[in-house]
């Protein structure tokens, strides 16, 4: 009776649009009611169902693609936490970033201010570039090992440069 009423709508809708019922159908699914073993932990379940032990990181060799998919992902966590501190310390410090910016002007301390906006500017122009790369990775073109390889050189040296160029403005 429920199942009828189930598919009723479904069958009427097939008939109408002229799609064969019989493409949809029911199916009952018997749900697993073996007991656990008692005190079985993990590996030995995994063991007792023969499942395959997933390999570890060490077991890899590493790859320039590895470091620069690392330094992708920690590019863009850190331009976050840069947009956050500074909208914090927008809120919290006494004076407006003019005061403070004048401050570090008048320190006279010009290779703390270009590390600052080096610093500033890598991860910017790093996740830039290698973005726009996994853009064209997604058209398809250079997914090869050789051009993921020679892109990844390239990435690297556009975002230095880049970001040189950004400091020096």
């Amino acid at each position: 009776m429920i199942k009828h009423i189930l598919t009723f709508p479904l069958i009427n809708w097939c008939r109408q649009h002229t799609v064969s019922a019989s493409t949809f159908g029911i199916k009952s699914v018997e749900a697993n009611r073996a007991k656990p073993l008692s005190n079985e932990n993990f590996e030995d379940k995994n063991k007792r169902l023969q499942r395959p032990i997933s390999p570890h990181l060490s077991i890899y060799q590493f790859q320039s693609n590895m470091a620069l998919s690392i330094t992708h992902r920690f590019t863009g966590l850190a331009q976050n936490g840069l947009m956050y501190g500074l909208a914090i310390g927008a809120m919290v410090l006494p004076a407006s970033f003019p005061h403070y910016l004048g401050m570090l002007e008048a320190a006279h301390l010009p290779l703390v201010v270009l590390s600052g906006k080096f610093l500033i500017a890598f991860p910017f122009s790093y996740h830039l570039i290698n973005g726009m790369r996994h853009l064209v990775w997604d058209t398809g073109f250079n997914l090869t090992i050789k051009g993921i390889q020679s892109t990844g050189y390239v990435v690297l040296a556009a975002a230095v440069s880049l970001a040189l160029y950004l400091t020096s403005l």
